[in-house]
């Protein structure tokens, strides 16, 4: 199995080394197809803080908000956060990198916490005296 593994690796790394960007990108388009096709699983992101902004997305809290009890039960660590409403209140959600189960309607959900770091544009201004 490791040979496989090692076999498929370098022939990867020698497709993506040698051949045109354009038909690399036609083999990962097709490729990704034929793995959807075979993958029945949906996958759905919410950001906690979407686009530029500094506030925590509306869905983020109501997810956060409805995963408290079960975080509380499965997930390992957690990260407790106040709420500020009409009344304050302590919620307790998933750190980062952790995934609990849930069943809604049925449906067999996993939820997990992930942490994306990107690059942040900075505005810098320099000032001259003179």
């Amino acid at each position: 199995m490791g040979s496989v593994l090692a076999s498929m690796m370098f022939v990867w790394a020698m497709f993506r080394q040698y051949f045109p960007y354009e038909l690399r990108e036609y083999f990962e388009k097709h490729s990704k197809r034929l793995v959807v096709f075979f993958y029945p699983y949906i996958q759905v992101t919410f950001h906690e803080f979407p686009g530029d902004r500094f506030m925590r997305s509306d869905a983020y809290l109501a997810i956060e908000n409805y995963l408290s009890s079960k975080t509380s039960t499965q997930a390992k660590r957690l990260k407790a956060d106040i709420v500020k409403n009409n009344n304050q209140s302590l919620v307790l959600s998933m750190d980062d990198y952790e995934e609990v189960s849930d069943e809604f309607q049925g449906v067999r959900l996993w939820w997990s916490s992930g942490k994306n770091v990107t690059k942040s544009q900075v505005v810098s201004f320099l000032f001259c005296d003179g």
